[in-house]
């Protein structure tokens, strides 16, 4: 009886694996943008020349993740970013905005072709949070 728990041990962990989020880190926006994910719809195409430490991560629904930035890029990035005018109808993206903008996170959106960006930037902190909404 005890390979037939462990068989099904194996089976829960591969199931577990698959539909787990995977993460990538990179350490400049030059080696994102070498790997390809700007152009496969994982990374917002406007983070500034500075950007670095970027952390993506796929899972089902969208990709999501953070990336660091020089202060001085926070006025040039923003301005290609509009405001965030509203919000899809989800408690625990709603949740994450609050949260975000009670640390001092400024929330912005992005269209690019069909893709809609949410980003979250604090320019003192020198990070932006981003999540693939369409």
């Amino acid at each position: 009886m005890g390979w037939v728990r462990w068989a099904q041990a194996v089976v829960v962990a591969g199931l577990l694996a698959a539909c787990s989020s995977k993460v990538t880190d990179y350490a400049t926006l030059a080696e994102a943008q070498a790997a390809g994910v700007v152009a496969q719809g994982l990374l917002p195409d406007a983070l500034p020349p500075s950007a670095a430490l970027i952390r993506i991560e796929r899972d089902e629904t969208s990709p999501s993740g953070y990336f660091h930035f020089s202060s001085a890029d926070f006025a040039p990035m923003v301005a290609r970013l509009s405001p965030l005018t509203n919000l899809p109808a989800d408690p625990q993206l709603q949740s994450w905005v609050q949260r975000k903008d009670l640390a001092g996170y400024s929330a912005f959106t992005l269209r690019q072709g069909a893709a809609n960006w949410l980003l979250l930037c604090a320019q003192n902190k020198g990070r932006c949070y981003f999540r693939r909404l369409s």
